[in-house]
């Protein structure tokens, strides 16, 4: 349900913005974008209690503190020509309005392309209810929300900045770094078929690596007081220590997860203010059978192995993924999501999986992890960036949305007239893979799937729809160089597949 609210007619405004001291901001963000979009000069009024002056509109839009909605959310009211925005942060404030302004038909489609519309006699539609997310950090690992601003309209954290951590992850090398103390201390590092290794993991039941990472850890907190997370972790191997008293510690847990979350309580024990996350990550991430988490101890959860074609829940061949988050949910009340939205072999090759974002976000939400990170591409472009990254961006904020009626909304916005022929190569594709089996791995390229989704006759329809998507926009250049950035990966899957 929602309230009509207008705040213009005829390019002039008819509700004065009031501002308090943490909306600043939030209330300048949307003066701007109302004075854009109708042609009124808005401005922000500084208090709640100014008197209303002569010429002046009666209607009021304000900002209200309030505890009630945790350290994101936020709530829209309307009543007696007044629109109040409740939230508890000057971040929730920011959230609240450009969520407001998408209400008003804004669209902010990447960081460089956007949206506003155009009206002179604009009447918001607000949905007076309160907006509280189920995922208390979100990030999407896409070029785009490195940007601060950018990430903010979505309602997500910077990407590549993960604010409030101290260490993100694989840590042990800054924590005790091989180069500094194998040479001197080889018994500081894993034991791996007789030897220490020198580019293994620290020996995570040695006392005095314990107090070198508690010391160094206690420095690094020191210079960075404000962050709340801090990974102690495993570096981007498979070099755990096998020697006898860890490998005891992990006979017992079923896993090497014995040895290190072992490790990580007792790191956690010297700072009960802090959150200590570790990674459950390649070789530890099997929950372990008797070794528990500590109350401030964080397990970062990450999904790998899994396949993207069909969704984590159902598809039985991502058993193994699924019964791993099902026994951490029974043992740990912090767990962060790591999800994969990327393919390595190649960021520009075909990666059918927009249709199990949402059902593996609800799957992931429904099992109590509260923080996800979705790791996408850290470098520019990658195969429908910016559908994708808005997608995940909607999904986290609100998993229950209609993800297929935001990825129309997207796609008649952003291409214009070849939307219908770009959505139609999405559904070709999809289907494709569905039909053909789901098989759709982060570490497969585009011959792998040659005789499947990828044949010699899928591809000729795939090259036709994008053909027509061309020609819809032929005299739209904008629009015509996102439909063809788009073509790329159907294009280096054809050089792959002729040449590679």
């Amino acid at each position: 349900t929602t309230v009509d609210f207008q705040v213009s007619r005829n390019a002039k405004p008819l509700a004065r913005i009031i501002a308090i001291p943490e909306s600043v901001r939030a209330a300048e963000i949307l003066a701007t974008n109302l004075t854009e979009i109708t042609g009124a000069a808005f401005s922000v009024a500084g208090g709640p209690d100014n008197p209303t002056q002569a010429g002046l509109p009666e209607n009021q839009i304000v900002f209200e503190k309030t505890d009630s909605f945790g350290r994101d959310g936020f709530a829209f009211l309307v009543s007696d020509g007044q629109l109040t925005i409740r939230a508890g942060t000057e971040q929730a404030f920011v959230y609240a309005v450009y969520d407001l302004l998408e209400q008003a038909g804004c669209r902010f489609y990447t960081r460089t392309e956007t949206d506003l519309p155009a009206d002179p006699d604009l009447v918001l539609q607000v949905r007076p209810q309160a907006y509280q997310p189920k995922l208390q950090y979100r990030e999407v690992y896409y070029q785009g929300f490195v940007d601060r601003t950018f990430a903010e309209k979505h309602k997500m954290a910077p990407s590549s900045q993960h604010e409030g951590w101290g260490f993100w992850c694989h840590s042990f090398q800054t924590l005790i770094p091989n180069q500094d103390y194998f040479w001197n201390h080889p018994e500081y590092f894993a034991l791996i078929d007789g030897e220490r290794h020198p580019k293994g993991e620290p020996c995570l039941s040695n006392p005095e690596v314990f107090a070198i990472v508690r010391d160094n850890l206690r420095r690094h907190i020191e210079e960075r007081p404000d962050c709340l997370y801090w990974s102690v972790s495993q570096n981007d191997d498979d070099l755990y220590c096998r020697c006898p008293d860890c490998a005891r510690q992990d006979a017992l847990d079923g896993g090497p997860m014995g040895s290190l979350l072992t490790f990580v309580n007792k790191i956690a024990a010297e700072f009960p203010d802090k959150i200590i996350s570790t990674l459950a990550y390649w070789y530890s991430r099997k929950a372990p059978r008797v070794t528990r988490p500590a109350p401030n101890v964080h397990i970062m959860l990450c999904n790998i192995e899994a396949l993207r074609g069909l969704p984590i829940a159902t598809d039985p061949r991502n058993e193994g993924t699924r019964q791993e988050l099902l026994d951490w949910e029974k043992i740990c009340g912090n767990i962060s999501l790591w999800d994969y939205c990327i393919q390595f072999a190649n960021l520009v090759s075909p990666f059918p999986n927009l249709r199990v974002l949402g059902p593996n976000i609800r799957f992931f939400v429904d099992h109590h992890v509260t923080m996800l990170f979705s790791q996408a591409n850290r470098e520019i472009g990658g195969e429908f960036s910016a559908l994708r990254g808005y997608l995940l961006a909607k999904l986290m904020w609100n998993p229950d949305i209609d993800e297929r009626a935001v990825m129309e909304d997207f796609c008649r916005g952003y291409y214009g007239a070849a939307a219908e022929s770009i959505l139609m190569y999405i559904d070709s594709l999809h289907d494709a893979m569905e039909a053909t089996g789901g098989q759709t791995g982060i570490f497969e390229g585009p011959k792998v799937h040659r005789d499947t989704w990828l044949t010699e006759e899928r591809m000729a329809g795939y090259r036709q729809l994008f053909d027509q998507a061309e020609q819809a926009v032929a005299a739209d250049p904008v629009r015509l160089f996102r439909v063809q950035v788009d073509r790329l990966p159907i294009r280096y899957a054809a050089i792959v597949l002729q040449y590679g």
